[in-house]
């Protein structure tokens, strides 16, 4: 394995070779200037991937330190049990996910603490949306590899990676510390070595394979779905039926192990772990209020949802066009590679579209894949003898780069000002002392910072309709993270609640409002109103009792 990975690793570019003590030989002319191409690949795709570094470190401290609860899977299931993890105690004492980001989060946070350099809770956080970030940079390397393994040319390649750098729901959930990012990132690595099992099948090929499919799974158990490619590699190399189950065999032992080491307890304790999947399961096709279709409308039907809503608000619309014309192409032209990677793109689609529950971050591994087949497209194609097919690519690269770019940047920077955060402190010089009602889940609302003399009260939609409890408080809040959800699905009573805080007989008046606007934000809304507010600055609107003349 060890050879294999130092030729991957410099044939992808990571690595520049180093001289030696001997002079070499002079290179011919053509040989210099082919390593000068590669070292200027070489330069571009170091380049892209710290773009997409620094696109998912920019705002990674959001909330922290005065709000870290602002997103519910961060503290309550990675870092809650993260901090329940040591050496003397490898059990983190909840199976409904993998324990790698656990762990990752657990034992880098113990070395920083030793260091001296943590020291408060909140820390744990950035720390493991450091850990997120880090895996989401480094997928766009992983994709340029997996882009020339599938016979793409460079510059093809370089437009994967850059997609994938740039993929607007890719960087927001790099600044969480939840699973779904290093899953993406090992699924990935995982396609790129069912890829390459078309062509080499050494024993270390197939360990490959397997272990990233073990690091995979031990990520998020969603991720086992990864199998198939490996399944269709081993179908599809035309080796011997003895020589493909032989590298099955060490592909599934490499699996396990690697799942084992990095999420023991998920095996110690099966029965527990079957039960914490039966959950989940349920889970999925459950109704998260707000999250889960159907719905009112026409969009918000299983598959429909995700191609006509979900995906072209995840992608922004310059590069869901690039991404549905990119899946095509390689539809209409299949090819041994080609078929690993899309067979595993119909099997995640047809069970993670299936579910009720929708939260987009489900699709990142899908994402990933549309990005790489966007980019191979236009590579093809500006590589093409006819000329149309050059000035469409080209047309199509420069409407993604353009509204990508805005739109990635326009939506990153909410992390850097999180409205739920920004109010809390306008709350300060609201009044020294007050009394507030917030209206919803609070981690939805803006919160008094520590210490504050605002008396503060959770309410719900049935205390917006009782006048008089309204007028013994000084402010109300509503978040659109909470009242959305009513527009979504047709709740016609609690539309009608909220719609009558804006008029005049209402015996309110608005005071204060926080929003975070964005590239069509109106037409995404119209698509699904909850992506208005998506988990990240929600609109915050805050009402003040009208005191009669």
């Amino acid at each position: 394995m060890v050879p294999y990975l130092a030729e991957t690793i410099v044939r992808g570019g990571w690595l520049l070779r180093m001289g030696t003590h001997e002079s070499p030989a002079p290179a011919p002319v053509a040989g210099r200037a082919a390593a000068g191409v590669e070292r200027r690949r070489t330069v571009l795709l170091g380049l892209i991937t710290l773009l997409g570094l620094a696109l998912r470190l920019w705002g990674i401290r959001w909330g922290a330190p005065e709000r870290i609860d602002l997103h519910p899977d961060e503290i309550d299931y990675i870092i809650k049990y993260a901090q329940r993890v040591s050496l003397h105690n490898l059990d983190p004492g909840f199976l409904n996910y993998p324990a790698f980001m656990m762990y990752l989060v657990s034992f880098s946070s113990a070395i920083l603490r030793r260091l001296g350099l943590l020291h408060e809770v909140w820390q744990i956080h950035v720390v493991g949306r450091c850990w997120s970030a880090l895996f989401g940079a480094a997928t766009a390397p992983v994709v340029y590899l997996l882009a020339r393994e599938l016979g793409g040319r460079a510059p093809g390649a370089l437009l994967a990676a850059l997609w994938t750098a740039l993929l607007p729901l890719h960087v927001w959930e790099s600044h969480v510390a939840v699973t779904d990012v290093p899953m993406t990132f090992w699924v990935t690595v995982t396609l790129l070595a069912a890829v390459r099992l078309l062509r080499r099948d050494a024993w270390h090929d197939w360990a490959l394979a397997g272990a990233a499919l073990g690091l995979a799974t031990g990520s998020k158990y969603t991720a086992a779905l990864a199998t198939a490619p490996v399944l269709l590699a081993a179908l599809l190399n035309g080796r011997p039926p003895a020589r493909r189950a032989r590298g099955l065999a060490i592909a599934g032992a490499a699996a396990l192990a690697a799942c084992f080491l990095v999420a023991p307890y998920s095996f110690l304790r099966l029965p527990d772990t079957l039960a914490a999947i039966r959950f989940e399961s349920r889970h999925t096709m459950g109704h998260h209020y707000g999250f889960s279709v159907p719905a009112d409308g026409w969009q918000y039907r299983r598959y429909v949802y995700q191609l006509v809503a979900a995906w072209p608000f995840s992608y922004g619309l310059g590069l869901y066009l690039s991404v549905a014309a990119g899946t095509l192409w390689a539809v209409l032209r299949p090819d041994r590679r080609s078929a690993v990677v899309l067979g595993f793109a119909a099997l995640f689609f047809s069970v993670t579209g299936s579910w009720t529950l929708t939260p987009l971050r489900y699709y990142l591994p899908l994402l990933v894949v549309g990005a790489l087949l966007a980019g191979l497209w236009q590579g093809a194609w500006l590589a093409a003898g006819s000329r149309w097919r050059r000035a469409v690519a080209l047309a199509a690269v420069v409407l993604a780069l353009g509204y990508t770019s805005v739109f990635c940047w326009q939506t990153t920077r909410r992390y850097g000002h999180e409205t739920r955060v920004e109010a809390a402190r306008w709350l300060e010089t609201w009044k020294p002392a007050g009394s507030l009602i917030g209206i919803g889940w609070v981690r939805y609302l803006a919160q008094p910072l520590p210490g504050s003399k605002i008396a503060y009260a959770a309410g719900s939609e049935r205390d917006l309709a009782d006048r008089p409890k309204m007028a013994s408080f000084d402010l109300i809040e509503v978040s659109s993270l909470v009242y959305r959800r009513h527009y979504r699905h047709g709740d016609a009573g609690a539309i009608a609640i909220y719609d009558g805080l804006r008029r005049p007989e209402s015996g309110l008046k608005l005071v204060r409002r926080f929003e975070a606007d964005f590239l069509n934000k109106k037409l995404y809304t119209t698509l699904d109103p909850m992506f208005e507010g998506y988990f990240l600055s929600p609109t915050l609107e805050f009402y003040e009792p009208v005191t009669p003349p």
